[in-house]
């Protein structure tokens, strides 16, 4: 939303103060490929594989590849559904 000088209000701004504290959330959740590959028990250079060509969720930061604990975990818990 904007103000009256037509600059955009933070979401605090306008009482909507779950926009904000859904970042610090994410921002808590984002793994590195080797945090990813320790936790998955992987090669890291699998889970860089996999992330390129998107069978593991991934976003991209600048130049760098990073995972979401909760979209990898979801991912998971599908393919448990699967099998």
């Amino acid at each position: 939303m904007a103000s009256r000088h037509g600059r955009p209000t933070s979401p605090e701004a306008n009482g909507d103060a779950s926009a904000s504290e859904r970042v610090p959330d994410v921002l808590g959740e984002i793994l590195t490929a080797q945090q990813l590959a320790e936790m998955l028990r992987m090669q890291r250079s699998t889970i860089e594989d996999y992330g390129r060509r998107g069978v593991i969720p991934s976003i991209k930061l600048g130049r760098h590849r990073r995972y979401i604990r909760s979209d990898v975990a979801r991912m998971v818990e599908r393919l448990r559904r699967v099998q």
